[in-house]
């Protein structure tokens, strides 16, 4: 650091010693403490002074020790608009710590209000979430002191000694694991990325993590010897090619491992089972379990060091990658190979400078923003600058379509944090998307215009090797997978602009969310149509028709503060026809209100009955009417699993009350024939009951991890999967049958919709079929 940097901390120091000195119990460490340690950590990182002091000072700034003020007084407005943009941030936090707490500390909380509670852990979760990628970009500093501050937090939830509640760790390691674990990797700070990532591994998945860990222990030993006979050979190597360079041999950590053994035994291994792993797992199939790494002091040097690496060893076809000529979006640079080395065993050797390294390990982000910026900003920070617009862009887009803070970080999760591909425009630009993106994706990322005028897409690629190698362009469809290098060129026209179908090629959500917004500005008259012949067809397989709505039921259902989030009914019907809002979730909140209606009726009438002198107990918890009757021993079946909306029918069993089946289910047929005499009127009116049982279908490409991808979607949402099978594979395609245990429809709408998300599947809807 400069002079005037090191006197900014210096400053910082005392302010944080003069607050926070002998003041204790105010958080479960004392402050001074927790300054220090968050200080250090960004010092590790790299960061700048202004990012440094913000560690010293934001403790006391939170424990209501300092005032904003005091702050920009001493340490200038950069220093406190960092810490203030930090501060706001952990009001969000503790806002939902509240929820949670609020939920925890109510020995008899009801299954009702569970749900809710989840529910609004989510939101503000997501709102947290949001925000912080606000603060990243205005000013990266912000998610660095984030980054630091959970860093330091699972540091202190993985010691021995540490005391906290079980619940907590899981959903603090949980949220490390998918936002920002990945978030420091897309920022190029490796080395935060991969101690997060086995810090929430320890406390996710204890046992797989000691296996792992202790498997490791038993390789490395047995690598040892020939780790330093490799690294030997590479130093003799350089030093006669009078190359300056450092040798060493590393292993991979403990998540990254896990990942790869997980990978490579597939569905087998890859759900969470530590027998059925440790049966698939096999160690032979990781060819980078050690990793060797020359760093050498010129980009020439790396060329150079390359060469002579494979004319030692042969490499490995297909496992050579130039990071140098096309860095990554977080500025990543080195070379790769994959070679047959010593007794013909497979190893990864990485070649990058001394720079190249210091990037690796710490990412731009510490630097580029207040040094290297404008027209004499390096490759990497205007490719990382280029992300943070993007970033901006893409969340006003998000926001101006009216979708949610929790549609927000899905969108973050499948866009930002999966794994990447990096494929060319003509001109050499390289942009950064997801592995299965589509040239639609590539357009749209471009430019909106671009995507909304897209007639097509042609590959460029090079045939042929030494002088005589040419270029061959061919047109690939608009559902083509692009893979990584390629160069692709998008054809427009004044005439194209997006369909509906277009929403089937386009594998990122901002992409989809453009054509979406394209598709309801353009097509509403269309929406409106399709919609509203939905919900007719909808109706009327409930015994209704869509005649059945009036101007009463409409204001009804666009009311203030409506689920659909809409403003009138016509809105309502477009979102319907652009699949925004399922035609099934309408028809049970129409038959919610028809249904409390009729009751209402009833009741007027029943009460119009009862002489004056009478007094009458409205019963607190409604039960499900039977033939007019409340309070008979009934019970849903099994067989069809109906939910309220369905129409359903009551049979009266022996021994075991009324078993409540649907009327289209295939065992009231045969009552009908044999035992229609026991078959009663039940109706929905009153219902009260904590969970149903919903089979659900499932269509998707066949891949690894597939199941369990559905898992963690349904466990995220607090959803029991009751069972789960596969009744139907063929080629690339499968059939997946799933028994879901929902607290209610708008649970089960959630999962459908989420599950629909997931990568390559194709459909998900209720399972409606004949079932035995």
């Amino acid at each position: 650091m400069t002079t005037p940097d090191v006197e900014l901390v210096r400053r910082a120091l005392h302010l944080c010693l003069e607050t926070c000195r002998d003041v204790s119990g105010l958080r479960p460490i004392p402050p001074l403490e927790h300054a220090l340690a968050v200080a250090t950590i960004l010092a590790q990182m790299h960061i700048d002074a202004i990012g440094v002091s913000s560690g010293l000072v934001f403790e006391a700034l939170d424990a209501n020790l300092l005032s904003l003020e005091q702050i920009e007084e001493v340490l200038g407005y950069t220093t406190a608009r960092v810490v203030g943009s930090m501060e706001r941030l952990n009001i969000l936090e503790r806002k939902k710590q509240n929820i949670a707490d609020t939920g925890g500390s109510i020995p008899a909380i009801s299954i009702d209000k569970k749900p809710r509670i989840r529910e609004a852990l989510r939101r503000q979760q997501s709102e947290t979430v949001r925000k912080m990628f606000v603060a990243m970009a205005e000013d990266p500093r912000v998610v660095l002191l984030k980054l630091a501050y959970r860093l330091h937090a699972m540091r202190r939830m993985c010691h021995p000694r540490y005391i906290g509640d079980r619940q907590e760790m899981l959903t603090m390691a949980q949220e490390t694991r998918e936002i920002y674990a990945p978030l420091a990797g897309r920022l190029g700070i490796s080395r935060v990325e991969s101690e997060l990532e086995d810090l929430a591994f320890q406390i996710l998945e204890p046992e797989c993590c000691e296996w792992v860990r202790n498997l490791i222990e038993m390789e490395s030993k047995q690598w040892r010897s020939y780790v330093e006979r490799v690294c030997s050979i590479l130093r003799k190597e350089m030093n006669a090619l009078g190359v300056k360079a450092e040798v060493s041999g590393r292993v991979k950590h403990l998540y990254s491992f896990y990942k790869k053994l997980a990978r490579n035994a597939g569905d087998v291994g890859g759900g969470g089972d530590l027998e059925a792993l440790k049966q698939a797992a096999d160690i032979g199939q990781i060819h980078d379990l050690i990793a060797f790494r020359i760093l050498v002091d010129s980009t020439p040097d790396c060329y150079i060091a390359l060469g002579h690496v494979h004319s030692l060893w042969r490499p490995k076809e297909g496992r050579i990658k130039d990071f140098i000529a096309n860095p990554k979006p977080n500025g990543y640079q080195a070379l790769h190979t994959t070679v047959f080395c010593l007794d013909d065993q497979l190893v990864e050797i990485q070649i990058r400078t001394h720079a190249m390294h210091e990037m690796a390990e710490y990412g731009v982000a510490m630097h580029w923003y207040y040094k290297d910026v404008g027209d004499n900003a390096s490759a990497s920070a205007r490719e990382l600058q280029t992300w943070l617009r993007q970033l901006t862009e893409w969340q006003h887009e998000i926001r101006t379509s009216n979708t949610s803070d929790t549609d927000f970080v899905e969108a973050i999760k499948d866009d930002l944090f999966e794994e990447q591909i990096f494929v060319f425009t003509p001109k050499g630009d390289v942009k950064d998307l997801p592995v299965g993106s589509t040239p639609l994706d590539f357009a749209y990322r471009i430019h909106s215009k671009v995507g909304d005028s897209c007639a097509g897409a042609r590959i460029i690629t090079q045939l042929g090797s030494g002088d005589g190698d040419r270029l061959v362009t061919r047109m690939v469809p608009l559902d083509y997978e692009l893979k990584s290098g390629e160069i692709v060129d998008i054809l427009t026209s004044r005439s194209a602009h997006p369909t509906r179908d277009w929403l089937n090629f386009a594998r990122t959500a901002a992409a989809r969310n453009k054509i979406r917004r394209y598709l309801k500005f353009h097509e509403r008259d269309i929406n409106i149509q399709i919609g509203r012949e939905r919900l007719d067809r909808e109706l009327k397989s409930s015994g209704r028709g869509f005649e059945a709505i009036n101007e009463d039921v409409e204001r009804w259902l666009c009311g203030d503060g409506n689920e659909f989030h809409v403003n009138t009914f016509e809105d309502l019907l477009a979102a319907i026809g652009s699949d925004d809002v399922r035609p099934r979730a309408v028809v049970v909140k129409l038959n919610e209100y028809w249904q409390q209606r009729e009751g209402k009726d009833t009741r007027e009438e029943e009460a119009a009955r009862i002489p004056l002198s009478t007094t009458a107990k409205i019963p607190t918890v409604a039960q499900l009417q039977v033939a007019g009757v409340n309070g008979l021993l009934t019970r849903l079946a099994n067989c069809c699993c109906p939910l309220p909306g369905d129409e359903i029918v009551g049979y009266v069993s022996r021994g075991k009350g009324v078993i409540v089946h649907r009327t289209d289910c295939q065992n009231i047929a045969l009552y009908r024939k044999q035992d229609r005499e026991r078959l009663i009127n039940v109706s929905w009116t009153g219902m009260s009951q904590s969970s149903y049982l919903a089979p659900i279908v499932i269509t998707a490409r066949d891949r690894q991890g597939l199941l369990r991808d559905i898992a963690a979607v349904t466990s995220e949402l607090g959803i029991n999967v009751v069972s789960v099978n596969t009744p139907f594979r063929s080629g690339e395609q499968a059939v997946i049958a799933a028994t879901l245990e929902i607290s209610d429809l708008g649970q089960l709408q959630r999962a459908l919709a989420r599950i629909e998300r997931i990568k390559d599947v194709f459909q998900v809807k209720r399972d409606l079929g004949k079932r035995k």
